[in-house]
């Protein structure tokens, strides 16, 4: 067999960055696969041979990486990312350009609808819609979510928001941080006045432990539970006992499920010369990330045999019908979505470091979230894909006047093709998104839109090229956004005017970041609805807090218990000691009060 020209499969796998600790496990897990498939025939009666490639955690590295698979190493298909901004770039940038099959290991938000991605992990539905429920009804219907500034957290986030909203629960807080941000602590101290029931943190990788280390050193964790859909026995691995005990994830997989596939993966597992035994007697582990490589590289096996061929209209065709055995329980490919059902559980991380499983949810079919939904009744939104430019005419001196104009302007500004592909981009504009100009000319325009708005972007681009309208400022709507080469996205103003060269018509887009205008508005309503002295709610807000309570209390029949504290003869204390000594006594106080209140409760100042 060994001298039979083998299948190449490619893997992008997080070997260093940000959720590089991931990257062993997920390689273990394919070739653990890989050696089982060889066992049985291999594919297509040839050896299956893995290609493992870091992925560096972000698009910049990721794009070559997954380039390099197909065209360095040959690979008939391609398997990542575990981070949704790398996701979304190498199916925009290689399984399309290429149309080569991506197979998808890791949880995300449910933004990609593309012909060559398959999914074999949890969408928001299967992770997130048992979960809050279940958490609201035994610990509280007051939630605070935050995460990183990108899709994964920004759409999951959407999702469960609508959950607790379908609950009659309570939204207390909601925030974004950049990815490695140092905010931390700021983020936590607005949790900590915010009366949360449920803290659901959405954070990749090391940011996630760093939130729930600074979590449990601020003394939060008596104060109030905390479940998310990331937290894992990888990532327990380097937290302390006393940290990482009691808190609740919900996932499509954990190490303790009693399954016999489960018991045969560890069994393989423990077999491997790096492993010295099996988690938590060792390093030998296994996320949901892993399982979803083990599932993906057996579903490209099976759906290969099946179709005879790795051509990749043959192979797309029996990756819709692929059914796979694993360690969780049988998954299911959904043909029109390209998502597969998977298993949903519940679970409580224990002292050792285990996960106890709380609940299991059964299998959940797929169901992207409606902000995603496309209006193609395939499932599918048809991408535009890079073209090669035509090169440019002989500068005439008006011509030359122009591009200077154009190259040295402040504002950024990009000149879009009626069929949607950026013709060129000025430096302000290329800086702005974080590439080179020379990077975006070419490119398909959706490259700068956020996922969520991508699938209307050609009907509103249609519409305005028909319309006769010359010009369109968008800076109206509340919904403006700019998508970064790194995945995070901005707030902004746009405005298109529609030129005419040659026969050709063309858009101009002008734009313009405002996010620290935002910043301002944030910090003008934090001063609304808190008091500047103690950071606590103030008036409007715990008036509106209490509001809430009320309606809360007149669905479940339990009743709202309400401490108002005066502080008397505080005069005396100003008179005497100054009133820089009474202002901190009234920190003091603040403080004190926080650290004895129950999870669920409010500290607010109401006077003063």
């Amino acid at each position: 067999m060994s001298a039979v020209k083998p299948i190449r499969l490619g893997l992008l796998a997080p070997l260093s960055g940000l959720v590089g600790l991931y990257g062993k496990e997920i390689s273990w897990a394919a070739r653990i696969a890989t050696q089982q498939v060889n066992n049985i025939g291999g594919v297509l009666g040839r050896p299956l041979e893995l290609v493992i490639i870091d992925d560096g955690s972000v698009p910049e590295t990721a794009v070559p990486a997954g380039i390099s698979l197909v065209e360095d190493h040959g690979c008939a298909a391609i398997i990542g990312n575990l981070l949704s901004n790398s996701r979304i770039s190498v199916v925009d940038h290689v399984a399309d350009r290429f149309g080569i099959p991506q197979l998808n290991f890791s949880f995300y938000e449910g933004s990609i609808s593309s012909r060559y991605f398959f999914h074999f992990a949890a969408l928001p539905n299967q992770q997130i819609h048992k979960m809050i429920p279940f958490m609201a009804k035994q610990f509280g219907e007051k939630f605070y979510f935050a995460g990183s500034n990108y899709e994964w957290p920004l759409g999951s986030i959407a999702s469960a928001k609508k959950i607790v909203g379908d609950l009659k629960g309570e939204i207390v807080g909601e925030e974004y941080l950049p990815m490695g941000t140092d905010k931390i602590d700021s983020l936590l101290d607005n949790l900590a006045h915010s009366g949360a029931d449920i803290f659901v943190p959405y954070f990749a990788g090391q940011d996630q432990i760093n939130v729930l280390t600074r979590f449990h050193e601020m003394g939060l964790k008596q104060r109030m539970k905390v479940v998310m859909g990331h937290y894992d026995e990888a990532m327990v691995g380097l937290l302390s006992p006393e940290i990482r005990e009691g808190f609740y994830s919900s996932n499509t997989y954990f190490m303790n499920i009693d399954t016999p596939e489960n018991a045969a993966y560890k069994n393989a597992l423990a077999e491997l010369d790096e492993v010295t035994g099996i988690w938590p007697n060792g390093n030998g582990v296994l996320t949901n990330f892993g399982e979803g490589t083990f599932i993906c590289v057996h579903a490209f096996a099976q759906a290969a045999n099946a179709a005879g061929s790795v051509e990749p209209d043959t192979l797309i065709r029996a990756l819709e019908k692929v059914r796979i055995q694993a360690p969780q329980g049988e998954v299911v490919m959904d043909a029109t979505t390209h998502h597969a059902h998977v298993n949903s559980f519940l679970s409580r991380c224990n002292r050792n470091g285990e996960f106890e499983i709380i609940a299991g949810f059964g299998q959940i079919p797929p169901m992207i979230p409606a902000r995603y939904r496309s209006e193609n009744p395939t499932g599918h939104t048809p991408h535009i894909v890079a073209k090669p430019l035509d090169a440019p005419a002989p500068a005439t001196p008006e011509k030359a006047l122009q591009e200077a104009v154009f190259r040295h302007s402040d504002m950024a500004i990009m000149v879009v093709d009626d069929k949607g592909h950026i013709v060129d981009a000025n430096p302000a504009l290329a800086q702005m998104f974080g590439y080179r100009a020379d990077e975006l000319r070419g490119q398909p325009i959706h490259l700068l839109i956020p996922p969520r708005f991508r699938k209307h972007h050609h009907k509103h681009l249609a519409g305005f090229m028909e319309s006769g309208i010359t010009a369109k400022s968008m800076n109206k709507r509340d919904s403006i956004f700019g998508y970064r080469k790194d995945g995070s996205e901005f707030p902004a103003r746009a405005s298109l005017s529609r030129i005419r060269n040659g026969l050709q018509d063309l858009v101009i887009v002008t734009f313009q970041d405002i996010s620290e205008q935002r910043l301002v508005e944030d910090k003008l309503m934090w001063q609304a609805t808190h008091d500047a002295l103690t950071t606590l709610p103030n008036r409007a807000q715990i008036t509106e807090r209490l509001n809430n309570a009320l309606q809360r209390s007149l669905r479940s029949g339990l009743g709202v218990g309400v401490l108002f504290i005066d502080l008397d003869d505080f005069k005396l204390v100003n008179d005497t000691y100054g009133h820089d000594d009474g202002d901190q006594l009234l920190v003091i106080i603040a403080e004190r009060l926080m650290q004895e209140v129950r999870a669920g409760d409010t500290v607010a100042r109401f006077g003063g």
